[in-house]
């Protein structure tokens, strides 16, 4: 392990032409990149995530900018020399870029302070559209290079991916803060869809160093769980089958079960539900008793005699919490019976067990 520091002189007072990869230790995934010409710094950049991490720097700094064309296994510096190559770019805009893109990795460069680092001679960018110190580049993000420090022992880089394994400690997070039950659904839809912090600052249009203060809390009280990028997660998603008129219900029930890698499947009207059960099979039914056309102990019953569902869990939601309402709910074939209103938690768990029981049975 070497001091980024040390590097870096060495690099400045040997005039050292070639490119510097700096490893981070926290994430294996992860490698930071540097380009030099004698000495002076031509772009710095990520191995991974660049389409990601230009939407978010374009976005921050230049929101005129449009990357509908940036191609697979293109580069973030390849592009950036097309746009201007093609003139959709001056060249002032095209050095602009360059140097926001490359402070920005030399905020998480400068934030690692000891690495592993290769530096290759050979290796050279084929167009130069920019030639700075590393004292340019490096001065005035100096702050945001101090805060990343304090954010790293919790969030490591901005291209960690986020697990919320507790929606009721990010709603009280965010309650306080927001005060908007509708601006809280936005944060919880962009935080559970397994994106890395630049896409989910993307999509809440905030910066990603705000995000990750957000975060902090929940990650220390392990609320919200941390991956590299490299870990997405493609485990099979199981599906859930939802079965309640009411839309608050639905969306509530579709964010909770998202959010810990479920498929919801709502559906708002009982009589149509026989049929798309049939087709999707689902690992467990979520079912209200009291709904038009026909209530939830009649659908229950109706499921039971059905030889594809008949085996399907059915957890039955109801505002009712009756000795008669639950002991009826057993006769019809429910297996469990939760009251209304319940917690984000109190759902999880009950579902969470019967999925456990269902893969044990299978």
């Amino acid at each position: 392990m070497t001091k980024i520091v040390e590097a870096l002189k060495d690099i400045i007072q040997q005039e050292l032409s070639g490119r510097l990869t700096i490893k981070d230790a926290l994430d294996s995934s992860l490698s930071w990149e540097a380009y030099f010409g004698n000495g002076k710094l031509h772009f710095a950049t990520s191995t991974l995530g660049q389409r990601e991490r230009l939407i978010y720097l374009t976005r921050c700094h230049h929101p005129d900018f449009n990357l509908s064309e940036f191609a697979m296994g293109q580069s973030d510096y390849q592009f950036i020399c097309h746009q201007w190559k093609s003139g959709k770019l001056s060249l002032q805009q095209t050095r602009q870029l360059a140097v926001t893109c490359t402070q920005e990795a030399f905020i998480h460069i400068m934030s690692i302070g000891n690495a592993e680092m290769e530096f290759n001679l050979d290796a050279h960018l084929d167009t130069l559209i920019l030639s700075a110190s590393v004292q340019q580049i490096i001065t005035p993000v100096k702050q945001l290079i101090w805060q990343w420090q304090k954010i790293r022992p919790y969030i490591s880089s901005p291209f960690v991916r986020v697990y919320l394994s507790n929606i009721d400690s990010l709603y009280q997070l965010l309650w306080q803060q927001l005060q908007s039950t509708k601006a809280i659904e936005v944060y919880q839809s962009a935080l559970t869809q397994n994106l890395c912090l630049y896409g989910i600052a993307n999509q809440l249009n905030i910066d990603v160093q705000e995000l990750s203060h957000l975060l902090i809390p929940l990650v220390r009280n392990r609320s919200a769980q941390i991956s590299s990028y490299g870990e997405k997660q493609d485990k099979e998603r199981f599906l859930i089958a939802c079965i309640d008129d009411s839309q608050t219900v639905q969306n509530s029930v579709k964010l909770t079960l998202e959010a810990q890698g479920y498929e919801v499947m709502s559906l708002l009207k009982p009589a149509q539900a026989m049929i798309k059960l049939t087709r999707s099979h689902p690992m467990l039914i979520l079912m209200d008793i009291t709904m038009p056309d026909i209530n939830g102990y009649e659908l229950c019953q109706i499921l039971r005699k059905s030889p594809n569902l008949k085996n399907v869990p059915i957890l039955m939601l109801s505002s009712r919490d009756g000795m008669f309402d639950r002991l009826k709910a057993k006769m019809v074939g429910a297996n469990d019976y939760m009251t209304k209103p319940f917690t984000s938690t109190e759902l999880v768990n009950l579902v969470n067990k019967y999925v456990s029981q269902a893969l044990v049975n299978v």
